[in-house]
């Protein structure tokens, strides 16, 4: 009998141990595809667990033409040097979350180990909201809790509407502002006491706007009335602010000596931001103001180059920053932002010794002020009239009290109406006060277009492009198709 023969049994089937010898074979086949299939998915859990630890913005990609997932440098640089834990809650229905809002607060969560936050459900935590005095709050909004502070953003605030078009063109643009009021949130929490700030009353002075005055809170600087005839400067005054008086202050001929609580607040260290406007003489505050080297420039600055004014408007300059070695008023303005002056005066600077100053803002050279003031009959430039360029706004502070000042020559720089069109004023203002009062001036960010810019191109290059892609190409790859198929034909 043959050795095939002796494995086989009846009827031909394997013998006994080949099948089991096959059987084995086949097991261990099939353990072996099973624990190559096990170590696979082990990995690919593995990985998966690695890759959900490594932090957002490592494995996320913000592709959103405002980086609207993306935190800027200055959030960054606040968040990272955090010293204290900070909490926000997200008031929120589960379901209807922001993504937008969401990521961000990712964002924020992933450069800070003291900074956190989580989604607060008012259906399942009805009375959360109430722990913190703000009951009503709507949905959407944010609470930031340091443990001792507490403060809340209101869901309407984190976005911004522009309804500026919509009587022409029925639409309005929106923008997200989320990241600003949050990182200005935050540095309000964190960086100490508030500063108060007191403008002066009863010159007939503006009072400041309340753009301007948020702007300021948001800065961790509060606002307060100050009233010189009743009350003295405060002890606690870090900033004071004369916003265009259109009477003067009394001297120590008056009933109350208004500019010696000035001078004395001055000497000891005080701070002040002063905007005048040349229709209104104030003799007195301009001799306190010579104590520091500065004066005004007769009449109106007028700007004789197209690119530092509005088309058509001469009056209504678009000054330069200076270049600024004293203050750091102009520390986180962008050089692009524009900051609008109408019918502005000239600020001279006389070097006095122990007096510092620099120019913070300036007009080109072919400027030139008319000595008639409000009385001009003609913007053109006259003989008789002053050549630029000029100061628009000067600082300047005693080397020995450490008394600092900055003065603008512009009564309308704070205006609710110009802040639609140029919101550079109230951050050149915010970044005046900010410098003063020792706060941080580098919080300025701007708010995010949610909608892309729409790509503008000629009737002629549509047309081109059109031909290209509608005609040229698909030309081209019929033919080329109909040649490769000749050519396997021939074949």
């Amino acid at each position: 009998m043959s050795k095939k023969e002796k494995q086989q049994g009846r009827g031909g089937m394997p013998a006994f141990p080949a099948v089991l010898k096959d059987r084995g074979r086949i097991f261990r086949s099939g353990l072996l595809s099973t624990g190559i299939l096990a170590a696979v998915l082990a990995v690919v859990v593995l990985v998966n667990l690695v890759v959900r630890a490594i932090p957002s913005k490592y494995t996320e990609f913000d592709l959103s033409e405002a980086g609207l997932y993306t935190l800027g440098d200055t959030s960054v640089q606040l968040v990272q040097g955090l010293e204290q834990d900070v909490t926000i809650y997200y008031l929120c229905e589960t379901g209807n979350e922001d993504a937008i809002l969401t990521k961000l607060l990712d964002r924020y969560a992933a450069e800070s180990s003291h900074l956190r936050w989580e989604q607060k459900d008012p259906a399942i935590y009805p009375t959360f909201a109430a722990q913190y005095g703000v009951q009503t709050a709507a949905s959407g909004s944010l609470i930031l809790d340091t443990g001792e502070r507490s403060l809340l953003l209101d869901a309407a605030d984190l976005y911004e509407y522009d309804y500026s078009d919509y009587y022409y063109t029925g639409s309005y643009s929106v923008e997200f502002a989320g990241e600003s009021k949050i990182t200005s949130a935050i540095y309000q929490l964190t960086s100490g006491e508030q500063s108060v700030a007191y403008y002066t009353t009863n010159h007939g002075e503006l009072a400041p706007t309340d753009s301007l005055t948020s702007a300021l809170e948001a800065q961790n600087i509060t606002l307060q009335e100050l009233n010189l005839l009743s009350s003295s400067i405060p002890e606690d005054c870090a900033l004071l602010i004369i916003q265009c008086p259109s009477s003067d202050f009394t001297d120590e001929s008056g009933l109350v000596d208004e500019i010696g609580a000035l001078r004395t607040y001055l000497d000891g260290g005080g701070k002040l931001m002063l905007l005048t406007d040349a229709y209104y003489e104030t003799p007195n505050l301009d001799a306190l103001m010579a104590e520091y080297g500065l004066s005004r420039v007769e009449g109106l600055v007028m700007e004789g180059d197209p690119n530092h004014c509005l088309i058509g408007y001469n009056y209504c300059l678009l000054p330069d920053y200076g270049y600024t070695y004293l203050s750091t008023a102009l520390d986180g303005l962008s050089s692009s932002s524009y900051v609008l002056l109408q019918m502005a005066q000239g600020l001279q600077i006389t070097e006095i010794e122990g007096i510092a100053a620099e120019a913070l803002l300036t007009t080109s050279d072919a400027s030139y002020s008319k000595v008639a003031g409000y009385e001009l009959t003609t913007t053109e430039k006259e003989e008789g009239d002053l050549d630029g360029p000029f100061n628009l706004a000067v600082y300047a502070t005693n080397e020995d009290s450490g008394a600092e000042l900055i003065w603008i020559g512009c009564s309308n720089l704070d205006n609710e109406q110009l802040y639609l069109s140029v919101p550079g004023n109230c951050d050149f203002l915010l970044g005046c006060a900010a410098s003063l009062t020792g706060q941080s001036s580098g919080l300025l960010i701007d708010s995010k277009a949610l909608e892309a810019e729409l790509l503008t191109i000629s009737t002629g290059t549509a047309s081109s492009l059109g031909l290209t892609f509608v005609i040229l190409i698909p030309a081209a790859l019929l033919v080329a198709g109909a040649v490769v198929t000749i050519l396997r034909r021939r074949k």
